[in-house]
């Protein structure tokens, strides 16, 4: 197995010279990090690209929006909705970050936001690489993961995805890191990659389904490194840390806190896409990554150094997210998810493909290794992440028309997924006038048909707008209903949106 190169290392083979100067100097740092300045580069282009192909899609404006109210709440005390109880992640972690970056820049910049984590993300990779398997799989491992559909959609997606990876990848460099450290600064290492792990698992719920492969990623570096014993005594400061910090955080979120962490991961709802689909879409996302890290656990198993398990372990990781999904049968989010499992893959593959390149001592490989790199960004990755940005409808002329609706109707209004015009439109609309086709109770009754009919047939809706997305059933019999009922007439259709508007008054306006 290569063995870890860090930098400024001595070639094997060679001895410095007496009273030699071995740590690298600035130009020496400079020079060696130019080949992850260049992945970067790339890796900054792709993801531009995406940032205005579309409008906000729901999440984005889910959160983007719930930050605003958030900060307006801690700020003003304004009530707001009950967040904890449904979210997939707590909303007083990202949510406010992210609105930040919306009221410096609008929704451009809360992408950019999350494409300066996806950088720090694939620069971790790098030193992670780089520590355990010396600095040519570290570029390779970067380079496949830095063009991945996944990488450059994430990179121009305003969720909690990118920071919750960013804080996925620093707990594993800080546990890989501590392999090098004296005692007391590698268990203050370890306990802080705990605590990171902690964090990435309270930015979003999902990501403890990676806790035990960083745990196992840890262990085995120690272990690599230093020995068994080393190995062994690395596990416990972290895992300790972890529990403490994830105790911690759910008892003092309560309630509503854990209602959520049942209801979006632990108790998801089963849905009916077949695992052959789930699992072949899986594979076309990172069909490159999987295949290397997959020949990269065959070849460990070829060397006599400690350690062989470990490119197994990292291969491991990016079917979990499939597995997982294939388990529920449904493919939501899947394309987000891979990509937390291909950034340990990523590692095992930049080791393959750094062991297949060493038949060239010179400087050939890098060409050769980089051609089908290139040629999976340039056929495949670019064209699945721009098709990823248009899954979801362009809501621009549909938000235009009801910024002008609204002020001839101001009332109360129902839309399929009105998260993303409530959040172009928060200025003018404040959040308890909206009511959406996944839940509603009029004035206390039961929820769901009856009471759409009972406010449909009063008037409490000044404008309807759907789409027939998810909700096409819910959305057909709202159309009934209000054909049944009179006073509505369509106001105006834009792409898939249709505008009904209300003629009677609205009470309670």
């Amino acid at each position: 197995m290569v063995q870890s190169a860090s930098l400024g290392a001595i070639p094997r083979g060679q001895v410095p010279a007496a009273g030699a100067v071995t740590r690298p100097g600035w130009h020496s740092l400079a020079v060696g990090r130019r080949p992850l300045l260049v992945v970067l580069t790339v890796q900054v282009v792709l993801s531009l690209r995406l940032l205005g192909a579309n409008t906000a899609f729901q999440d984005e404006a889910l959160y983007l929006r719930a930050g605003h109210l958030e900060w307006a709440h801690w700020l003003h005390h304004t009530p707001i909705p009950d967040f904890p109880a449904y979210f997939s992640g707590a909303p007083v972690l990202y949510p406010p970050l992210g609105a930040v970056a919306d009221s410096l820049g609008g929704l451009v910049a809360a992408r950019v936001l999350s494409l300066c984590f996806m950088v720090g993300v694939t620069s971790l990779l790098w030193a992670t690489t780089a520590r355990l398997y010396g600095r040519r799989a570290a570029l390779l491992a970067t380079g496949l993961f830095a063009t991945l559909a996944g990488t450059q959609f994430l990179g121009a997606f305003a969720t909690f995805d990118a920071l919750a990876l960013f804080l996925l990848a620093l707990a594993a460099w800080l546990g890989v890191r501590s392999a090098d450290c004296q005692p007391w600064p590698r268990a203050a290492l370890l306990i802080t990659s705990g605590l990171t792990l902690a964090a990435a698992n309270t930015v979003t719920y999902a990501t403890a389904l990676f806790t035990p492969v960083v745990l196992v990623t840890v262990t085995l570096a120690a272990w690599r490194k230093r020995g068994g014993f080393a190995g062994l005594t690395a596990l416990p400061p972290v895992l300790g840390s972890w529990c403490a910090a994830v105790i911690a955080a759910v008892t003092a979120g309560g309630q509503s806190y854990w209602l959520g962490i049942t209801s979006s991961t632990l108790s998801r709802p089963h849905s009916d896409v077949p695992v052959a689909t789930v699992l072949h879409s899986a594979y076309v996302w990172m069909s490159l990554i999987l295949v290397l890290a997959v020949l990269g656990a065959v070849l460990a198993t070829r060397e006599t150094t400690r350690g062989v398990v470990l490119p197994a372990v990292l291969a491991a990781a990016a079917l979990l997210a499939p597995a997982e999904q294939a388990r529920l049968h449904t493919t939501v989010s899947l394309q987000k998810h891979v990509v937390f499992g291909a950034w340990f893959a990523a590692i095992a593959a930049g080791y393959a493909m750094a062991r297949l390149s060493r038949v060239d001592p010179g400087t050939g490989w890098a060409a050769v290794m980089a051609l089908p790199i290139a040629a999976s960004t340039l056929f495949g990755s670019m064209g699945q992440a721009t098709g990823l940005f248009k899954v979801w409808p362009d809501a621009g002329a549909a938000v235009g028309a009801l910024r002008s609706a609204i002020r001839s109707h101001p009332g109360h209004y129902l839309a399929e997924d009105y998260d993303v015009e409530a959040y172009y439109l928060q200025a003018e609309v404040s959040w308890q006038r909206w009511s959406s086709t996944y839940y509603f109770s009029y004035q206390g009754g039961p929820t769901g048909t009856p009471s759409y009919r009972a406010a449909i047939d009063s008037h409490y809706f000044s404008l309807v707008i759907l789409d027939f997305g998810d909700t096409a059933a819910i959305d057909t019999g709202i159309v009934a209903d209000m054909r049944r009922a009179g006073g509505y007439y369509v106001l105006g259709r834009t792409g898939r949106f249709t505008i009904w508007a209300s003629r009677a008054a609205t009470p309670g306006r």
